[in-house]
């Protein structure tokens, strides 16, 4: 057997801060969270920047391709039909793919396949875009392939690192150290043996790689920008 390698980088809750991105890498993951905070509800507004600054900024990141889900924050995204979301992939010369509890497959310079799956869904705390009751997402998170390589999701599992956890109370929130995330993706994904999960949502969780899954938030808890763009090597075998 070979094994081939796929360099990788990634980032969540930008909340409209577009990085500047100068290590390359093969693939961008985006875990959600992207449009600026100012303009959230506004959907004129928030397809002007996706079409306009969120692509030239893609266009501008040494990748080959970016692949992104939503994020709660991005109502635009939970209304816009597929001719308006094909209009902000045709503006990143189709270098974006967005994926909406979908799955894509990269293919890279060996030939060898990496399968992505990306959700945007999250566990229910208000009328925030793309927050679902555990019913629903139980039923699409089947939809979770069992030979994926690659998760991306706007929330992050619930308990199976400290990625969902608050490690900075700096708007004393209140809730400690406890557990914030997803159960029903928690209860989905832990016996299926994917090689990555990336996450955000909870911006202070942990952003070390831990069983294979990290929080790579932009933002802290105050939606400062001071959180590193994540960066990590996956490898698979080929014959």
């Amino acid at each position: 057997m070979n094994k081939t390698k796929i360099k990788i980088a990634a980032i969540s809750d930008l909340h409209g801060m577009l990085p500047t991105i100068e290590e390359s890498a093969d693939i961008l993951l985006i875990a959600g969270d992207v449009i600026p905070l100012a303009i959230q509800f506004n959907k004129v507004e928030s397809m002007k920047w996706f079409e306009t600054t969120f692509a030239e900024w893609i266009l501008s990141v040494p990748v080959e391709d970016v692949y992104m889900v939503a994020g709660n924050h991005d109502a635009y995204l939970e209304s816009a039909n597929k001719t308006k979301i094909g209009k902000i992939l045709q503006a990143t010369n189709f270098k974006l793919h967005y994926l909406e509890n979908t799955d894509i497959v990269y293919r890279n310079c060996d030939g060898v396949e990496f399968k992505i799956f990306g959700t945007p869904y999250c566990h229910r705390y208000g009328t925030w875009p793309f927050m679902r009751d555990d019913e629903y997402m139980e039923e699409k998170f089947k939809q979770i392939p069992e030979d994926v390589d690659i998760i991306i999701s706007h929330d992050p599992p619930y308990g199976l690192c400290d990625a969902d956890v608050i490690l900075e109370d700096t708007r004393n929130l209140g809730r400690g150290l406890q557990h914030l995330g997803n159960v029903p993706l928690a209860q989905r994904i832990v016996n299926i043996p994917y090689k990555l999960h990336v996450c955000g949502h909870i911006h202070s969780g942990d952003h070390n790689l831990v069983r294979n899954t990290a929080n790579v938030s932009l933002c802290n808890e105050n939606y400062s920008g001071v959180y590193p763009v994540f960066y990590t090597e996956i490898e698979k075998e080929y014959e």
